[in-house]
């Protein structure tokens, strides 16, 4: 296999385990687990994969100084801590296709924070782009179909602040080049996402949501399936993608995720969106794709 079919094989592999995400999230919620609880199991799970991954290929990434600890720490916290904590809360109170095309607006609050941070310029072509992705969230939200009245603003609101706090995985590091290496963020990262998570996590609940479910076992394989195949493997594959192929080719493919997201909806949950939703998804989608070509 070319390098370029492994890069395009490993992005297709994250696409597809982050779109299966909503529906395991929503499916966990439904079991009894509440949300802080799903995002602690998914840091925990994350920081054992990663950390035996690095173990073996790159151990330097644990040697850091108690400056970068705590730095990356602080990163992992607001960055994997809360966003997997607001993806989970959109998807109790919004449709999954919608928390999931939510959650990638990413690429335009990258745009934005790159040029408030390190005055990198916004073009008419990017400011145009985000425009066109304004337009998008109004018309997914379904303003228009029910109502300002009737709209679930605060399950918008967070999934919204999914997308800025995904972007911010990628804007913190930028901060620190030359001083911590990404894969020393993300292990520590991780780990303290997963201390702090530990202090909100209601493991009795947990173990009820288990223990009285008629198919624990199917319980646990939700949790192992959202932390191993969503969180530690699709974003292993991502990063490891991205040294075979362009970044605007990742990205590109990476725009199937709120399709797989809206496709898993519909046959688990029946889930579907009006045809104004759909055009805003898509919109969402166009710019995005948009943006990360034009950056690359």
């Amino acid at each position: 296999m070319n390098n370029k079919k492994k890069g395009i094989t490993l992005v297709l592999i994250a696409t597809l385990f982050w779109g299966m995400m909503g529906v395991t999230s929503r499916t966990l919620g439904n079991a009894g687990i509440d949300s802080m609880s799903i995002s602690f199991f998914r840091c925990l799970i994350a920081a054992i994969g990663f950390g035996i991954f690095l173990f073996i290929f790159n151990k330097k990434a644990f040697m850091v100084d108690f400056k970068g600890i705590i730095i990356s720490g602080i990163y992992g916290i607001v960055t994997f801590g809360l966003s997997f904590t607001t993806f989970n809360i959109a998807v109790e109170r919004v449709p999954i296709a919608v928390a999931t095309v939510l959650m990638f607006t990413n690429p335009i609050w990258v745009t934005i924070f790159n040029a408030i941070f390190f005055k990198e310029k916004i073009t008419s072509k990017k400011a145009t782009v985000i425009a066109l992705a304004i337009i998008g969230c109004l018309l997914i939200s379904n303003i228009f179909g029910v109502g300002f009245e009737n709209l679930d603003i605060v399950g918008l609101l967070v999934g919204l602040s999914t997308g800025v706090l995904f972007a911010l995985q990628l804007v913190i590091p930028r901060f620190f080049d030359g001083k911590y290496s990404k894969d020393s963020m993300l292990i520590y990262g991780f780990i303290f996402s997963t201390i702090a998570l530990a202090f909100f996590t209601n493991f009795t609940g947990v173990n009820t949501a288990i223990t009285t479910n008629s198919s624990p076992i199917f319980v646990i394989l939700n949790i192992l399936s959202i932390g191993i195949l969503s969180t530690f493997i699709a974003n292993i594959s991502y990063v490891k993608a991205t040294d075979y192929i362009e970044t605007g080719v990742a990205s590109v493919l990476v725009a199937l995720e709120p399709v797989l997201g809206s496709l898993f909806a519909y046959i688990v949950y029946g889930e579907t969106l009006t045809g104004l939703q759909l055009l805003g998804g898509l919109l969402i989608v166009i710019a995005a794709i948009w943006l990360a070509r034009t950056s690359d």
